[in-house]
């Protein structure tokens, strides 16, 4: 493996981690709903021209039968009046706005059909919307407790791991301090009453019976 392909393995690895550090889900799920409302804000811009469109298309239909109408009237004068000329004119020019009203028509038809691909689109996004949202509170919801739990389970490690094992092992020891003090004023009280000969000894049995009958012999005469 060249020096330049371990460079940029080790390079990858680290913008890897690097992404994924900042990669946090609400952070990622909020970046996504500004890119989605900036594509939202997009369609409805475009439905907004799209019906510019199609009202100024609808006027030019109104115009176009207002001029059919009004040069049917004028023909119709005319043609009360004996001015044929004049009547031929009026119908020549109806002739040519009827054309254009069904040229018009045909277009507004299809101007129609466009703005209703757009509205549907923008409902659908619309709803896309609000799926999102509330997708994104649960989320929401969801990081905020686990995050929680998280916290509270590392509270309960450390507290186990430490302030238990450090508590109980105090605990044990201060046991172990007042079985050890028991035991040795136990030792020292058995040592004060060995301190007296507890059997006789057979080298000095004479003397003791010696002094027995003396204390004996001094106890009579103290009666008497």
């Amino acid at each position: 493996m060249g020096i330049f392909t371990r460079v940029k393995n080790v390079f990858l690895a680290e913008t890897n981690v690097l992404i994924d550090k900042c990669e946090k889900p609400l952070h990622m799920v909020n970046q996504y709903m500004r890119e989605f409302s900036v594509e939202l804000e997009k369609g409805q811009r475009a439905l907004a021209h799209q019906l510019y469109i199609e009202k100024r298309q609808a006027a030019l239909i109104a115009n176009a039968e207002t001029a059919v109408e009004k040069r049917d009237r004028q023909a119709r004068l005319a043609v009360a009046q004996g001015e044929d000329q004049i009547a031929k004119l009026a119908l020549q020019e109806k002739l040519l706005q009827e054309k254009k009203l069904a040229v018009y028509h045909e277009q507004y038809a299809k101007i129609r059909e466009q703005t209703k691909v757009l509205e549907e689109r923008i409902a659908q996004l619309q709803a896309q919307s609000e799926e999102y949202n509330h997708r994104r509170l649960l989320l929401e919801s969801r990081v905020n407790v686990a995050s929680s739990l998280k916290q509270l389970n590392q509270s309960i490690v450390s507290f186990q791991t430490d302030g238990m094992v450090r508590g109980f092992a105090r605990a044990e020891e201060r046991v172990l301090m007042i079985e050890a003090e028991l035991e040795a004023m136990n030792h020292f009280n058995v040592l004060s009453k060995r301190s007296a000969p507890q059997y006789l000894d057979p080298s000095l049995t004479p003397e003791i019976e010696a002094s027995l009958a003396e204390l004996k012999q001094s106890a009579e005469e103290a009666v008497e």
